[in-house]
């Protein structure tokens, strides 16, 4: 646990002092990692949610569309009623 310093009733995080230029170099290299792989799960979430609005839009026979004002919804395919007398397949 690191040493506190203490002012009145709150404490505050004393300082690391100095690191090496490797130490430092070290832990710069640790953090690009980590950014490095959150960057890349949120590549891969956006990627996954573009490709599962297409499979979902196209399951549901919708066509997407966007008008003048930013109104936007979708289009439903009308299916014409089965015709009297005829068997359905």
């Amino acid at each position: 646990m690191a040493r506190r310093s203490s002012i009145g009733a709150f404490s505050l995080p004393s300082a690391r002092g100095c690191l090496s230029p490797s130490a430092l170099a070290d832990e710069i290299e640790g953090y690009a990692r980590a950014s490095w792989f959150l960057s890349g799960a949120v590549f891969a979430s956006l990627m996954a949610m573009m490709w599962l609005t297409y499979a979902c839009l196209k399951w549901a026979e919708v066509i997407p569309y966007v008008a003048d004002g930013g109104v936007f919804g979708c289009e439903v395919r009308i299916v014409a009623p089965p015709a009297a007398g005829k068997p359905r397949s």
